[in-house]
């Protein structure tokens, strides 16, 4: 399971949408998760491209047996 978590862009160039896996504080694109404080999920309608990325992989990838 994965959720979307307001925070930083990693060039630091505003709010962008990351994923997170379930039960972990980081997200796919490496970033410490932290409050999201006052942003709100209103703040941005863009994603994090790397996050975005890894989560393809990981629903393109074959099933575990």
């Amino acid at each position: 399971m994965h959720e979307m978590w307001v925070g930083a862009d990693t060039a630091g160039s505003g709010l962008v949408w990351h994923v997170v896996a379930a039960d972990t504080a980081t997200t796919l694109c490496g970033q410490r998760r932290q409050s999201e404080g006052d942003a709100g999920y209103d703040s941005t309608d863009r994603h994090c491209l790397e996050c975005m990325t890894a989560l393809q992989d990981i629903v393109q990838a074959p099933a575990k047996a």
